[in-house]
């Protein structure tokens, strides 16, 4: 790859040669070729102040993911510390480490790129001013150096961070993680006036189409069919578990125990590109809350349908003890096929 910095423009042009594809080796496969995709170029972050929490965050662009088939996949993700005032952390996980916040907290989210390829980092459903907000190339994307995001939530619930660079691409390899908005009470308490609960569990549910994951990070930028228009997922994740060993998000397990008469909080975030249908069961639980907002009364449900990005916060309160299945049908966007299914579950003692 080759970078042009230009004082009057202020963008930062990428070279590169898709060839057929590359592998990802130290970083992103092999660059080469003529320009072909400029990025406007980060200035400094405009108007900061003292952060209240501060995350610092790297790429890690080899994560080893295995499968119950034996198959281990490349995913890409983010390193560095979850929270707190801490630096750099180890190395990057899928999903990536969640992030968790009070409402009306000024938060710093530092990113350092230090290699030849650029990231971004969007907090979905945040509302920040646009040198803030992380959309690759409309705003500007980080290269071989440090960008501060500044943002402050003004509503407690459920949402997640992602790369906005190539997002169709970077969103795949498994760049996002979870963010908790907290309501003033603190945890335990969904937002202010609303339910408490005692357990949390997090479902992030997401597809992996394996032929995706030997490109470049370019992969498509310019110009070029690179067939990311074709998703056909092999593999099915809940919270980066294929139904095996543990999830390597740092957040509650997926798979959860309460007591009779206890609240669980599911926290479900759809992560993937094509619709879901989540079962729960046969328990009933309430939706008390939708992408980061409080609905005007709960609903009651034993399953639900979501779309790419949806987020939805419900509320288990089993009165019978036992274990009850939640499975999540990945559904073939046109087609309507079940293309396949994660598991988890809820057990009640």
């Amino acid at each position: 790859m080759g970078r042009r910095r230009s004082s009057n423009t202020d963008t930062t042009t990428t070279t590169s040669s898709m060839g057929g594809g590359g592998g990802m080796g130290g970083g992103g496969g092999g660059m080469g070729g003529g320009a072909c995709y400029v990025y406007p170029g980060a200035p400094a972050t405009p108007g900061l102040v003292n952060a209240d929490v501060t995350f610092n965050l790297g790429i890690d662009m080899n994560i080893p993911l295995t499968m119950d088939d034996g198959t281990t996949i490349n995913m890409w993700g983010f390193s560095g510390s979850g929270g707190g005032m801490g630096g750099m952390g180890g190395a990057g996980t899928f999903p990536s480490p969640a992030m968790r916040v009070t409402e009306g907290d000024i938060v710093h989210t530092n990113l350092s790129v230090n290699m030849m390829m650029m990231h971004t980092i969007h907090h979905h459903g945040i509302e920040p001013a646009h040198t803030s907000d992380g959309v690759g190339h409309i705003t500007w994307d980080v290269a071989n150096g440090t960008y501060t995001y500044q943002w402050r939530p003004a509503h407690a619930g459920t949402y997640f961070y992602h790369c906005h660079t190539n997002t169709v691409l970077h969103a795949e390899m498994g760049m996002y993680g979870a963010l908790i908005v907290d309501p003033p009470e603190g945890a335990g308490t969904l937002f202010s006036g609303g339910p408490d609960y005692d357990v949390e569990a997090f479902w992030v549910v997401d597809e992996i189409d394996s032929s995706w994951h030997t490109l470049p990070w370019t992969a498509g930028t310019c110009g070029g069919d690179v067939g990311l228009n074709e998703l056909n997922p092999d593999y099915f994740v809940i919270t980066g578990v294929d139904g095996s060993g543990n999830s390597a998000m740092n957040a509650p397990p997926i798979s959860a125990t309460v007591q009779r008469g206890q609240k669980l909080l599911a926290r479900y975030i759809c992560a993937g590109y094509h619709p879901q249908k989540i079962r729960f069961g046969g328990l009933t639980g309430k939706i008390y809350a939708s992408d980061g907002r409080p609905l005007p009364k709960p609903v009651s449900v034993t399953e639900i349908r979501a779309a790419s990005a949806e987020r939805y916060d419900i509320i288990f309160e089993p009165a019978q003890t036992g274990t009850y299945l939640i499975e999540t049908d990945i559904i073939h966007w046109v087609s309507g096929d079940v293309l396949g299914t994660t598991r988890a579950s809820i057990t009640v003692v």
